[in-house]
């Protein structure tokens, strides 16, 4: 059979209609085929709060309609029990201890905004990569980010999102804790705070004593006494009442970019705002490949009352904010779906850890596994949910049943960039031939979790384990722990400094973000997204 000839008209029309439509001789797909990213991480919720994940009393529509769409990842696990090494680890597919993220003390976050830790500029976020590589623009982050603001002066944001790919920033550098809220108990270094307060009172006690003693003529309290001890006690006054008083000013704002916007935060306003900040960054970018790292401040503690979600639960406050989380997740897919991205965007679920079991009243459910958020040896602290969606690439009401981490979504979004030349050691795996159905099986033999910045548990599985006779097997997922103080099997880069020490933990005045003029800082976010 002779092939069918084009004459020189038909093959100009052909190559015209072929650079309109955008489509590759080779692929198939757009010119411009670079999917968009739409990733959304929450805060402290446990994997047995979710619908898909086996919860029948809380309602999580949108979240089940994802994995029913998508894939589910049934054995996910986050690399540190808690934010800041969380999070740290999954911008950069490496374990925190590796950016020296993760502590050796007993303070296991960043407590203060105006401390000098945080992620060092020397790492490279997914973010960052996909920039570089010209795979993605102007990569945003609306929420939450716990991984630092300055260095060495205020105003130098070595830490902040903008320097880690990120060009887009609007939410909380920060996170919520109690004390954004008027009322609610303390709890940053609460013991801490309380031991000084009292020691400060005790002090001031003192001082007026040798004072009173000093009016009515005793002459054994000398005047270099008591200008000691006014000095210790404004000192320690200065050093910690002072921060602790002031932390709803100063530790709860919202950043737009590096321009402090609203201090403190307004709560009942927060989530409708980052929603919106979400929905209006996916419609502005909606004609070029994007990347949206939507970090929702839900269902960390202090849980939010929004009137529509107030008392609708079974389950109080806090499935009010699961179901109010549940919902701003619908409304971010409707966004992507109205616009025709479907087809073209990777949707992610995931927490940044399990949910917090301390307070019955306001705290999560993991579901069968013990523990929770701070417990590092214990599943219930690191077992997370994960959702991957992308119609006509991944397969719908797929359930991934083997061990993956949240360090894997950096050389997952490496491989879709086809970018090779790893400048660093990685953690962890590409998940694209687990998605897709091309592998069975995970590529983590060893996975390694910290308390801190000690190994705490480890979790094997052997590469030969399906060629074994059945009585032979080790589980595919088995805890060796916990191994409490046990070797640090991985350390932090040459020459990364500790970012968890007292000194860049502890509150720095010359550090402080404001709007205004410090320490009278104050203003209200009454602006809207860009665009």
């Amino acid at each position: 059979m002779t092939p069918y000839l084009l004459r020189p008209t038909r093959l100009a029309s052909l190559a015209l209609l072929v650079l309109m439509l955008g489509v590759d001789e080779v692929t198939g797909l757009g010119l411009d085929s670079r999917p968009n990213f739409v990733l959304i991480m929450v805060d402290d919720l446990g994997i047995g709060d979710v619908g898909c994940y086996g919860n029948h009393t809380i309602r999580t529509p949108n979240i089940d309609r994802l994995a029913l769409e998508g894939v589910k990842l049934s054995q996910h696990i986050a690399a540190a029990p808690l934010c800041t090494p969380s999070r740290a680890a999954f911008l950069t597919g490496r374990y925190a201890l590796r950016s020296g993220l993760a502590s050796s003390g007993r303070v296991p976050v960043l407590l203060f905004l105006a401390g000098s830790g945080g992620l060092p500029p020397t790492e490279t976020t997914f973010a960052k990569q996909l920039q570089n590589l010209s795979l993605t623009h102007s990569p945003s982050l609306p929420g939450k980010w716990h991984l630092g603001v300055n260095c060495v002066s205020r105003g130098d944001h070595c830490h902040h999102p903008n320097q880690h790919g990120f060009h887009y920033f609007y939410g909380l550098p920060f996170t919520l804790f109690n004390n954004c809220v008027p009322g609610q108990p303390v709890d940053v270094l609460a013991d801490v705070e309380q031991v000084l307060r009292s020691l400060s009172q005790l002090l001031g006690l003192a001082l007026l004593t040798l004072v009173c003693l000093r009016a009515l003529g005793l002459p054994s309290v000398s005047v270099g006494l008591l200008v000691a001890l006014t000095c210790l006690t404004a000192g320690g006054v200065a050093v910690w009442y002072v921060p602790f008083c002031f932390l709803q000013t100063w530790n709860c704002i919202v950043m737009r970019n590096q321009e402090v916007v609203e201090q403190p935060l307004v709560m009942e306003t927060l989530a409708e705002r980052m929603l919106n900040e979400a929905q209006h960054f996916i419609s502005r970018n909606a004609h070029q490949p994007f990347l949206l790292f939507f970090s929702l401040a839900h269902v960390h503690t202090p849980l939010f009352n929004s009137p529509a979600f107030a008392g609708k639960s079974r389950h109080g406050v806090y499935g009010d904010n699961v179901e109010e989380m549940d919902w701003i997740i619908g409304q971010v897919t409707e966004t992507v779906d109205s616009l025709g991205l479907a087809n073209n965007t990777m949707m992610y679920f995931t927490s940044d850890h399990g949910g917090h079991i301390e307070d019955p009243q306001r705290g999560g459910w993991n579901g069968i596994y013990k523990g929770g958020k701070v417990m590092g040896g214990w599943e219930g602290g690191i077992r997370v949910p994960r959702i991957f969606r992308w119609p006509g690439r991944l397969p719908a009401g797929r359930v991934v049943d083997q061990p993956t981490s949240l360090m894997d979504l950096y050389p997952t979004l490496r491989h879709l960039a086809q970018d090779t030349e790893a400048d660093r050691p990685l953690d962890g795996h590409d998940l694209m031939p687990l998605l897709e159905g091309r592998s069975r099986r995970s590529e983590h033999q060893f996975m390694f979790h910290y308390c801190g910045s000690y190994l705490h548990a480890v979790r094997w599985q052997p590469p030969d384990c399906e060629s074994l006779p059945p009585t032979q097997r080790t589980p595919a997922s088995a805890l060796l722990g916990p191994v409490t103080g046990g070797p640090r099997t991985k350390g932090p880069e040459h020459g990364v400094p500790n970012q968890m020490s007292w000194d860049h933990i502890l509150w720095k005045p010359w550090l402080q973000p404001c709007c205004g003029t410090f320490p009278f800082c104050g203003c209200q976010d009454n602006s809207r997204p860009p665009g």
